[in-house]
């Protein structure tokens, strides 16, 4: 099973969210489902059934954390774009102390922690988009959705079809 632990987000950021997004509907980028946006905390890849039990098993609960959801950016750069995000806050303590956690159960340790929501994935890029694109992460840099509460993290398992990825929650520590 192909799986992932995630910061699921709320419905009314994910619906401004939404607005951003729409400005990066440009050709050769696929952009995130409204409903697949989320936070990913670490992806756990294809596990068996005695790992998700191990997992499911574990105390993953997190302390709650304010973080702001602001700023697009891009990995792995700006040169070279792969992905497009929006930036989360005061989170790279919470990823630490699960990959602790999952460090003990076989999973390997994350070189660096960068907290984000991704907007979309470009496939492929054509020249007179591609300075189109820059535009819209510079205007958009310093773009701001508040803060939020974080209080629980979730197991999530995700399928990929023909139409993306189709996620489902297995587990939420709250």
């Amino acid at each position: 099973m192909r799986c992932f632990l995630a910061i699921e987000l709320k419905t009314d950021l994910k619906e401004n969210l939404e607005v951003l997004k729409k400005q990066f509907n440009l050709k050769g980028i696929k952009t995130v489902e409204k409903e697949n946006l989320h936070i990913t905390v670490k992806f756990l890849g294809d596990i068996d059934d005695k790992k998700l039990e191990d997992i499911v098993n574990s105390d993953l609960k997190i302390k709650k954390v304010i973080s702001e959801i602001k700023g697009v950016g891009t990995f792995p750069n700006e040169e070279y774009i792969r992905v497009i995000w929006v930036g989360t806050t005061n989170l790279q303590e919470t990823f630490k102390n699960i990959d602790e956690k999952l460090l003990k159960l076989g999973f390997k340790k994350e070189k660096s922690y960068d907290p984000h929501i991704t907007l979309g994935r470009v496939k492929f890029i054509e020249n007179d988009s591609k300075e189109t694109l820059k535009r819209l992460i510079e205007k958009n840099k310093h773009i701001n959705f508040g803060k939020i509460e974080i209080n629980s993290v979730s197991l999530m398992k995700s399928t990929l079809t023909k139409k993306g990825p189709v996620y489902e929650t297995v587990k939420r520590w709250e």
